[in-house]
């Protein structure tokens, strides 16, 4: 893949960055995690430091292809300001309307955001006109929003059309880490977790091919427990999956990866129980992993070369139901493995063992983006920028 580094940027003055700033906030709109606007930081200096101007571009919660106040930038854009300690010029959806980007052009320098990318219909649409009314005027496109990069919306793909485009610092580093981990010659542990086992059942497809042992926590363990004969009473479960559980684990045995199921749990009663002596007779949810089925993971993570851990491995919303996650997390910043971190709640996971992301190999601030991106397929915001 390209490589931003690489550019001579003498004939360079306008580039056009794509970031994902689509960040949680409160009732109040206060950001409560600033890791995918810290991650954008080093590509938005580098380009700053070859004397060229920048606008941003960014998608801000699911607004439906027009303006919504909940939604607009202008509610976070002082926050992102602060974090990044560059001072952000705001292009408001109504100032697009009546100039486009008129006060981004006509300025000497600068750093500089329009509002939320899907209040225009074109973006969803992946229109060809929408996209060149944006990149009218920019020397360069940089994709800097991996976690955007499995949608086909013109910010993603159609904009690479138009003008010279290089993926992202951080960009590169996520499609170097997900090609690692595809092309790992030694012992691939993943350590597979979340609610949803229907989400990354492709995913789970994929990964038996590529890893010696994957251990399977977290809610969607639930699954595959009672399509083993365990009882779960009311834990949360998915219906209609058992085809597909079965598909995965007839694969393992054909690739020769090792399927890790919880031998014991934590129930909402905080009682530790052997998924063996799980009783029928009782009501019950099942909230975390139990200290056999963390030790498990130690002992295998230990033998590992190369370590992937993707979904929480218990209700990490209460303290009560994160230790299993808290330990693990510990565990593998300890690691002499090279460990990838795939994003979404799995960061929620380190920041609240107070882990430091520095201690891992590789974190990504992708979630879906890097699921996908470990199955057989090529999304389209990469293949934008590979052809």
């Amino acid at each position: 893949m390209k490589n931003i580094k690489n550019i001579e940027f003498l004939n360079i003055k306008n580039v056009l960055v794509r970031v994902d700033y689509n960040v949680p906030i409160d009732d109040n709109f206060i950001i409560q995690d600033f890791t995918r606007i810290e991650r954008s930081q080093e590509t938005i200096e580098f380009i700053i430091s070859k004397g060229c101007k920048v606008l941003l571009l960014t998608h801000f919660g699911r607004p439906k292809s027009r303006y919504d106040k909940k939604f607009t930038l202008k509610n976070i854009t002082s926050q992102i300001s602060k974090k990044i300690k560059k001072e952000i010029s705001f292009i408001s959806f109504k100032e697009f309307q009546l100039n486009g980007l008129k006060s981004y052009h006509v300025a000497e320098s600068g750093i500089f955001l329009l509002d939320n990318i899907r209040f225009f219909e074109g973006e969803k649409n992946n229109e060809k006109k929408f996209s060149e009314q944006i990149t009218a005027g920019f020397d360069l496109f940089v994709n800097e929003a991996f976690s955007a990069s499995h949608r086909n919306h013109a910010s993603v793909v159609k904009m690479t059309h138009n003008i010279k485009s290089y993926p992202g610092i951080n960009f590169y580093r996520e499609v170097e880490a997900i090609n690692n981990i595809k092309q790992s010659n030694g012992k691939t542990f993943a350590i597979i977790g979340g609610s949803k086992a229907s989400t990354k059942i492709e995913t789970l497809s994929s990964l038996v091919k590529l890893c010696t042992d994957i251990f399977i926590g977290g809610a969607m363990a639930n699954n595959f427990l009672k399509f083993r004969k365990f009882h779960v009473s009311n834990s949360l479960i998915e219906n209609n999956i058992d085809d597909k559980i079965d598909s995965i684990l007839k694969k393992a045995l054909k690739f020769n990866c090792k399927i890790h199921l919880p031998n014991d749990v934590v129930l909402d009663s905080n009682e530790e129980v052997l998924t063996t002596k799980l009783n029928p007779d009782r009501e019950f949810k099942i909230f975390d992993l139990g200290k056999n089925s963390l030790n498990k993971i130690k002992s295998i993570a230990k033998k590992s070369d190369l370590i992937l851990w993707n979904g929480p491995l218990g209700f990490i919303e209460n303290d009560n139901f994160a230790k299993g996650s808290i330990e693990i997390a510990k565990e593998l910043s300890k690691s002499s493995a090279k460990v990838v971190i795939g994003g979404g709640d799995t960061i929620l996971a380190l920041n609240i063992a107070k882990q430091n992301l520095n201690d891992f190999y590789f974190v990504s601030t992708a979630g879906g983006a890097f699921l996908e991106a470990l199955e057989d397929k090529i999304l389209p915001g990469v293949k934008a920028l590979t052809t």
